[in-house]
């Protein structure tokens, strides 16, 4: 059995496509033997939609659903835009809420509606809530199968209940217990239970200290409570303490994981949308937009520059130079960026302490532009000794002024989007690329005018 896993694991989409045409039927049960995982690479290593919708359908049902989730945003989209509102709901219909929730937010709203009237009613009750959320919100990461009991159980009859319907729930790590208005009052964990005597009531053995949420919490924030507190489930509560729904550690994975792709695609410029499942021409249009505002960044710095033409070509020297002092400006400011960006996402960095920060970075970049001022003034002085050593101060003193200014600027441009509610990993690559260009070939043309003509 282990040799058959083995070979489907490393089984290609070629190969996967050639069997499906010939042996269909040997191609669903291969799928059948398959983690969701596994499947959703085959699909993957497709060329185009044709071939992943070919492999689609011979996915079983229950399988279907967890390998949509594991696939691309987009991918998935594109699948889904292909299938009728039947085979949605069959999708749907094995998955939890949720997830379930997530295939149905992914569709058009008019196929959504028609999906859910095809599913039980108790179903509908289950999902129906969750679609009212934001899909980056707590309310939209929670599922509602949980276990809860009420507060005058005992251990007895909950393990009893338990054995006969707790294997349909996946994750299962707690037991909520819940008064007579299904409002929280006390969690016990499995490990606990196991170990208490049959007729303790359970509202004598909850805990009542525990960790919480509200629908309306944004996803990141939840995200930093599993992170602080070590968390492998959090219930959520309504803004009376009613119990509506619970979220588990697999599902922070994926906000991390989103989360942290996103900061880096927008650190370089990128939509949080661009990936390799898309067409060469929406690729092309995300990144052409930010590609344009970098344009118009650039011509900015360049008509500093041609401000001091006269000076450029007086002294050639200049513009064998100036590269060097931007570009240290440039990554200098691109490390204090990347530290606060990232400080920001993990909740380390806050209004509160943020003076510290940037006096902090504005110590580091004094200690390392005087530094590399001095390196880069001696080196030039020795390259270009025509000019003697006043070009080496020009240099110099431009170097210090940018690598303060790039301290300066990667502090304090995420710092104030932030304030101002906007992602600050958006739009601080761009801003801090033209403040370092600007001030570093000002400083450096205007200090040489001053100085050297």
């Amino acid at each position: 059995m282990a040799d058959t896993q083995s070979k489907q694991v490393h089984l290609n989409s070629i190969e996967a496509l050639t069997l499906a045409e010939r042996e269909p039927e040997r191609m669903c049960a291969r799928f059948a033997a398959m983690h969701s995982a596994d499947a959703a690479e085959l699909l993957l290593d497709c060329t185009d939609l044709q071939q992943r919708l070919t492999l689609f359908y011979l996915i079983p049902d229950e399988l279907q659903g967890d390998v949509l989730l594991d696939l691309p945003e987009g991918m998935q989209e594109d699948l889904l835009a292909q299938l009728h509102a039947e085979d949605i709901g069959d999708v749907v219909e094995h998955l939890d809420s949720d997830d379930a929730t997530d295939i149905l937010q992914a569709i058009d709203r008019k196929i959504a509606d028609e999906v859910m009237e095809h599913l039980e009613p108790d179903e509908q009750r289950e999902i129906k809530p969750l679609l009212t959320h934001d899909e980056e919100s707590a309310g939209g990461l929670m599922q509602s199968e949980l276990f809860k009991v009420r507060a005058d159980w005992n251990v007895e009859r909950v393990l009893r209940v338990l054995r006969r319907w707790g294997q349909e729930i996946e994750h299962l790590h707690f037991i909520y217990v819940v008064d007579d208005e299904d409002r929280l009052i006390g969690i016990v964990s499995l490990h606990e239970l196991l170990f208490l005597e049959p007729d303790q009531q359970m509202d004598a053995v909850a805990r009542r200290k525990f960790i919480s949420t509200t629908p309306d919490q944004d996803q990141e924030e939840v995200a930093r409570l599993f992170d602080k507190y070590a968390l492998m489930a959090i219930p959520v509560l309504d803004e009376n303490g009613v119990l509506v729904g619970r979220i588990t550690a697999d599902d922070i994975i994926d906000v991390v994981r989103e989360e942290a792709t996103e900061d880096m695609f927008h650190l370089a410029a990128l939509s949080d949308q661009d990936d390799l499942a898309e067409s060469v021409p929406i690729t092309a249009w995300r990144r052409g937009v930010w590609l344009l505002v970098n344009l118009g960044t650039a011509l900015l710095a360049s008509s500093v520059i041609a401000q001091f033409e006269h000076t450029i070509a007086t002294i050639v020297a200049l513009a064998v130079l100036m590269p060097i002092v931007a570009s240290m400006g440039g990554i200098a400011g691109t490390q204090t960026l990347t530290v606060i960006v990232r400080g920001i996402a993990l909740g380390r960095i806050t209004f509160d302490n943020a003076k510290k920060v940037l006096l902090k970075e504005l110590r580091v970049s004094c200690f390392t532009g005087v530094i590399f001022a001095l390196v880069t003034g001696g080196v030039s002085s020795l390259w270009f000794p025509q000019y003697g050593w006043l070009l080496g101060l020009v240099i110099a003193l431009a170097m210090l002024i940018n690598l303060l200014a790039a301290g300066l600027a990667g502090a304090l441009i995420p710092l104030s989007l932030q304030r101002l509610h906007i992602d600050p990993a958006l739009a601080s690559g761009t801003i801090l690329t033209t403040v370092t260009d600007v001030v570093g070939f000002f400083a450096f043309l205007g200090l040489a005018s001053l100085i050297l003509l």
